[in-house]
């Protein structure tokens, strides 16, 4: 299990990066086209409500779609599940229809929730970019619900693909239409979610899958996904409900806070979209197997090699981002009207996000546990208990450390929700965990402590070797991050993490494979 888990994430992982490194050349073209501005202001506040929708209704929707259809394809029953994805596809098109228009019609209410603090001439842009963009709600909603039928089906490739096709559409939208202004941008948003769309649905005439044009709301299934949908949504949005505060709280402040809270967020989350994100998605399908053969070690157990192969990237690109974030911020988005104090007010705000990145990497595992043993309202209470946690101490933290303030409380909040989720998901599973467990975390925080050393030497050694501006700063930021990787790697090697062997298992089996074929 163990292997089939790790050669797919690998896959996964793959994409990822390519959709990431997509995504990092799209909010570069922004930063250059628009900078930390109001303007840049406005549109984040317009994609607020509309981006957390998507993210919390399209996670709700997979999270309810994979254990449900799971059952069917388990036991044959084929035809069920074409007609429970299709009620389910149709169902969710009906619903988020009405909700974007209702979006559109109250975009201006919506603005002043979002951020009540904002200069009127910017509220009013935001109030008309809101509602060009509010309809992509519905289309990233549908995809969901076809990112989990495929997921269902051990296929991941569509749904980590379908963000890069988004991000595509988006950079040509800016490199050939940013001089039309900032609604360019937002309508260049809305049209990506349609690419985003139509990428997911090409599968399923692959896969086979039957669609059926009806709205079965009386299927016992279907039910059963209205009654944990809102539970699911209230757990899936503590991380954008942290956002969301965050633009609550930076709107009165200084312009390009909200903004350079975007940006250091963007970049705290790269490894965690890269990542993390496709461990995730890849056991998910197993903890939902492991749930109907009720086998609880084979569940914690699953759990474990989820939240190991997390911390092996996790822990270390934390401190690595720490270490170097004036330079990576630097050379990824001060360009154009990005500016070198944007720069410095969205490193000092990544300083604050890395703090709590192995948390909010954990979580995405954790959670998924819950989701698929059934149970929905543990990480609502959780999650509720660290918004409490996150609103008392932006309060407290955002005098003396402005919006790096939020960043923190944002931080704070993440580690609160993940102990107390881990806490009482290991009273169900006694098997999860344990001093193995541990001891793995700490050889690896160990040899991230020392990478980051590393790291920070050599780039101060090399800042008086290599040529001044833009070519020296790749140069060092390059080869100060391949140096780091592999004294990390030597390190985990030296201390035979667990996940690190079982990676480098996995390769030399692909690696014999390839020169066994090149042979013959």
């Amino acid at each position: 299990m163990a292997a089939g888990i790790a050669k797919t994430t690998t896959v996964v992982v793959i994409i990822n990066l390519i959709v990431k490194l997509f995504g990092f050349l799209r909010e570069a073209l922004i930063a250059h086209g628009f900078g930390a501005s109001a303007m840049t202001d406005a549109y984040l506040v317009a994609y607020t409500l509309p981006y957390f929708l998507q993210a919390i209704l399209g996670f709700a929707l997979i999270t309810l779609v994979v254990p449900i259809l799971t059952k069917y394809w388990a036991v044959g029953d084929n035809e069920g599940g074409y007609r429970l994805g299709s009620s389910l596809i149709n169902l969710t098109f009906i619903s988020l229809t009405v909700l974007s228009l209702l979006g559109i019609i109250f975009a201006r209410g919506l603005v002043f929730i979002t951020a009540p603090n904002l200069p009127a001439e910017t509220a009013e842009v935001a109030v008309r970019l809101t509602r060009i963009m509010f309809p992509s709600v519905m289309l990233m909603g549908v995809a969901m619900v076809i990112n989990g039928i495929n997921n269902s089906c051990h296929r991941f490739a569509a749904g980590a693909s379908a963000p890069g096709v988004s991000n595509v559409i988006i950079i040509l939208g800016v490199i050939f239409f940013s001089s039309f202004g900032i609604d360019s941008l937002a309508w260049a948003t809305l049209i990506s979610f349609i690419g985003f769309l139509i990428i997911q649905i090409i599968p399923l005439h692959k896969h086979c899958f039957k669609y059926y044009p009806i709205c079965d709301y009386r299927h016992p299934a279907i039910r059963k996904a209205f009654k944990d949908i809102l539970p699911i949504v209230i757990g899936v949005a503590v991380n954008q409900i942290y956002f969301a505060l965050n633009r609550v709280f930076a709107s009165g402040m200084t312009e390009g806070s909200i903004s350079a809270l975007n940006y250091a967020s963007k970049l705290m989350n790269l490894p965690v979209g890269i990542f993390v994100a496709a461990i995730a998605a890849v056991i998910y399908p197993v903890l939902a197997e492991n749930t109907l053969d009720n086998n609880k070690t084979s569940l914690a157990r699953t759990v474990n090699k989820g939240l190991g192969m997390v911390a092996i990237i996790a822990i270390p690109a934390a401190v690595g981002l720490i270490v170097l974030r004036t330079p990576i911020v630097t050379l990824v988005f001060e360009h154009g009207e990005f500016t070198a104090y944007a720069t410095q007010i969205t490193a000092y705000a990544l300083l604050f996000f890395c703090l709590g990145l192995v948390a909010v990497a954990a979580n995405m595992v954790i959670t998924r546990a819950y989701y698929a043993t059934g149970d929905v309202r543990t990480p609502v209470w959780m999650g509720l208990i660290s918004i409490v946690i996150n609103v008392i101490f932006s309060f407290i933290l955002l005098g003396p450390l402005a919006h790096g303030g939020l960043a923190l409380a944002n931080s704070l909040a993440a580690i609160a929700n993940t102990i107390l989720l881990f806490f009482f998901l290991q009273r169900k599973f006694p098997d999860l965990g344990g001093q193995r467990f541990f001891t793995g975390c700490a050889k690896m925080l160990t040899a991230s402590i020392v990478m980051g050393a590393v790291v920070w030497g050599l780039y101060k050694i090399l800042l008086g070797f290599v040529p001044a501006g833009t070519f020296g700063l790749t140069l060092n930021v390059f080869i100060t991050i391949i140096v780091g990787a592999m004294v990390y790697l030597l390190l985990c090697a030296v201390l035979k993490i667990e996940e690190f062997v079982l990676l480098m298992s996995f390769f030399q089996r692909k690696l014999k494979k390839l020169d066994k074929s090149t042979n013959n």
